[in-house]
């Protein structure tokens, strides 16, 4: 009886010597030692450095320390330590998950974490990092270094990366680092021995209510795809990962996609040069009219401003020339002068307005209005109504039927080519189409703006609701342009615009620019304080809502892994936007490379004028040898992506063959531009390549992406495996090739192999051949 009280005196003074110890730094450092499959993971607890032990008996440091020697460790649980460097306080939790490192850090204050700091540049041979599409990086090759240096300058994660992980390929091994939380973080490159490094920067604060940095480091095979692999396992894992056959079983409309191609269509009025019959009469017959203050000509006159004027009485001259008649050009800079002046001379009667002057409900309304009163006015010289407009319009839609496109995405560029002209959009739906608008919720400028755009006019209440970052400064909008818009502060507007103008046109499909592309903001203004978090959840329930609440088929710009379970398309993945990175692309006017401009408003340059990508620049975003399908790896089966709308399949005169490959080879849909004036030049080849392209991905699209492999070493020979079996080998070279099965492969061209169909072989070349 008498032991009892020395036995719990003894209970009290070892808890206590306990309690002692573990308020204690721990000096000298002892590893964390982490066992994994093929050898042992070692983390200094105090500065975060990273060594690798394989059983093999290699040695190799991962992760330079984040921070210097006099920081210290304090034990708080089983593989669970405090980190005090100075005056910061880090929590920090280790283990092991799927063989892979996790280590899962916390702030106790505001602090930019810099935080894993890969090492060893000279051990890796390459690096797979998910650019878009993905990229091969061999780590000595000079130009790839400047290019990586001044286009990925330190940015937001989600905003450089398509996927928050990327492989480094060492020897015989490879490291993925997967970065778990990816907001608040911020990537960039760094130089070590002349070579690339990857590095990045966490930014724990206020705003993200103690949310933890999570990082995990996985060992594998010297693939540069297996960090996809592995990505793709742990969105398995986490039940994040959803696939197009689930999203088609929620909105059939979906398997619309399968074979189509996205078509943006333009058309910058209700009128075409084409729907005035017989120019000469009708340019006569309104100069008659144009003093008589009764008829509609005399409206439309006096809205002409002097370059109108100027085009109407050089295009009446012409009328009188019987030899050539009304130019071409003529009937276009008047068709744009009337067009201008309709809005001025016969204004809408509002029915439904919405802030930023937006009325889709009154559009439709003056469509059919302005209809009735130029056939009254100048009824003889016109085609039916029911046939005007020039980029979604009847013709445009009956064209493309015609031509055997079976399924195609057509997008408006400006919404109201859809109010205007309903009988398009019922006939592009009934041919098997999904016809959807541009919007977009990004930028939001004052009513008193004049470089504005009409997305961008959304009241002037919603254009003083910009973010601010912690010092108080507006965040500008795209191009410098007002501001962008909190996300949570515009919903109930972007969600009462998008029904008015998807009930207004009658639309299938919805496509909402910027949200999906990353990168989030941090709004520290007070009252409405977003986390980057918060932000990304308020972009997520605006792509929700097109398709859960008006069932739309939903796409946006590029394609981000966090939006991709919300979304059925993406535009920006499978080429993403570089013309800034070269003056001679992007502004030099005088180069054989320059892009073009906005003009004209029909046919902008910028999408319609073929011209060759600057041999420097395709090295890096079109180059076979250099590129991987990490993102169809991932997504292939979960997300239709294509090209961004500025670098469509035909716009570079150099590139046509190989990007027609490449959509072979991933099973990525092609992207074009279309209005009345290119389709004579454009169909032909659309056409040729949908009777290859469409009944493959139709019977793909919905397909994983099981491998990926190169046959050659200069890598201009490769191949695409899918889960049904599919083989499909591409020969990128310019000169005959060999498959593995010993197949004869011709300059560019696709061999197809199908476990039930004979084999296939496309030659790209042929198909733009007019005959084609």
């Amino acid at each position: 009886m008498r032991l009892l009280p020395e036995i719990d005196r003894f209970r009290c003074l070892y808890l206590a010597l306990v309690l002692c110890v573990s308020s204690l730094p721990v000096f000298g450092q002892p590893l964390v030692d982490l066992p994994y499959g093929d050898g042992v993971f070692s983390v200094d607890p105090a500065t975060l450095q990273v060594t690798l032990h394989r059983d093999d008996g290699q040695v190799s440091v991962l992760s330079a320390p984040a921070f210097p020697d006099t920081a210290r460790a304090f034990p708080v649980g089983e593989r669970a330590w405090r980190i005090t460097n100075g005056a910061d306080q880090f929590q920090v939790e280790a283990g092991i998950e799927q063989d892979a490192l996790r280590l899962s850090i916390r702030a106790g204050q505001p602090v930019v974490l810099e935080w894993p700091r890969p090492q060893e540049a000279r051990a890796i041979e390459a690096h797979a990092l998910p650019f878009g599409e993905g990229a091969y990086v061999p780590s000595d090759d000079s130009q790839w270094l400047d290019w990586l240096l001044r286009r990925y300058e330190p940015d937001a994660l989600n905003g450089l990366l398509s996927m928050p992980f990327w492989s480094e390929l060492r020897g015989d091994h490879s490291i993925t680092w997967l970065i778990e939380t990816p907001f608040d973080t911020r990537f960039g490159m760094v130089v070590q021995d002349s070579r690339p490094l990857p590095r990045i920067s966490h930014e724990f604060n206020r705003l993200a209510n103690g949310e933890p940095f999570t990082v995990r480091i996985k060992v594998g095979p010297a693939d540069p795809l297996y960090g996809a692999r592995f990505y793709r396992q742990w969105l398995e894992a986490g039940q994040h990962l959803v696939s197009l056959k689930q999203k088609i079983a929620q909105q059939p409309l979906i398997a619309r996609l399968g074979g189509a191609a996205h078509i943006y269509l333009w058309g910058a009025g209700p009128l075409k040069a084409a729907d005035i019959k017989d120019w000469p009469a009708f340019l006569r017959f309104f100069a008659a009219r144009r003093q008589d203050h009764r008829h509609l000509a005399w409206k439309l006159w006096a809205a002409f401003d002097p370059p109108a004027r100027e085009s109407f009485e050089a295009a009446l001259q012409e009328a009188d020339n019987w030899r050539t008649g009304v130019s071409v050009q003529r009937r276009r800079e008047v068709t744009r002068a009337l067009n201008a002046a309709l809005p001025e001379v016969l204004p809408r009667v509002p029915v439904e307005p919405l802030p930023g002057n937006h009325d889709p409900a009154a559009n439709v309304a003056w469509g059919q209005s302005i209809r009735g009163q130029l056939m009254e006015a100048f009824g003889p010289w016109l085609a039916s109504p029911r046939r005007w407009g020039g980029g979604l319009s009847l013709d445009t839609v009956e064209a493309l039927r015609k031509a055997g496109l079976g399924r195609a995405w057509l997008g408006a560029d400006d919404w109201r080519d859809a109010l205007w002209h309903p009988e398009a959009v019922e006939a592009a739906k009934a041919a098997g189409y999904l016809v959807a608008v541009y919007d977009s919720y990004g930028s939001a400028h004052p009513s008193n703006l004049r470089a504005t755009w009409a997305t961008a006019q959304m009241g002037d209440e919603l254009a003083a609701a910009g973010y601010r970052d912690s010092r108080g400064e507006k965040v500008r909008g795209f191009n410098g342009r007002g501001v962008y818009v909190n996300s949570r502060v515009v919903e109930p507007y972007a969600q009462q615009r998008i029904s008015a103008v998807a009930r207004a046109g009658r639309l299938n499909s919805y496509f909402l620019d910027v949200d999906a592309a990353g990168p989030e903001f941090r709004d520290y203004t007070p009252g409405r304080e977003t986390s980057q978090r918060e932000d990304a959840e308020a972009r997520w329930r605006r792509l929700q809502f097109p398709s859960r609440k008006l069932e739309l088929v939903t796409g946006s710009e590029g394609g981000v892994a966090y939006y991709v379970p919300g979304i059925a398309y993406s535009h920006g993945i499978a080429t993403q936007p570089f013309a800034w990175m070269d003056p001679d692309i992007g502004k030099n006017k005088q180069s054989p490379f320059y892009r073009g401009g906005y003009w004209p408003p029909e046919t902008p340059d910028l999408y319609f004028k073929p011209v060759p990508l600057k041999p420097a620049v395709a090295r890096f975003v079109t180059s076979a040898q250099f590129r991987l399908p990490l993102y169809q790896m991932v997504f292939h089966d979960s997300l239709v992506s294509t090209h961004h709308w500025e670098y469509g399949s035909l716009k570079f005169s150099s590139e046509r063959e190989s990007t027609a490959l490449l959509q072979l080879l991933y099973m990525v849909p092609p992207l074009y531009h279309l209005n009345d004036q290119v389709l004579a030049r454009d169909l032909p080849f659309i056409r040729a390549y949908d009777r290859v392209f469409r009944p493959l991905h139709e019977r793909l699209f919905t397909e994983r992406m099981s491998d990926f492999q190169v046959f050659s070493a200069d890598r201009q020979v490769q191949r695409t495996s899918f889960s049904d079996g599919t083989l499909v080998t591409v020969n990128f070279a310019r000169k005959p090739a060999r498959s593995p099965e010993g197949r004869l492969l011709p300059a560019r061209s696709a061999l197809i192999l199908m476990p039930d169909r004979a084999p296939q072989l496309i030659e790209v070349g042929k198909l733009f051949l007019p005959s084609a």
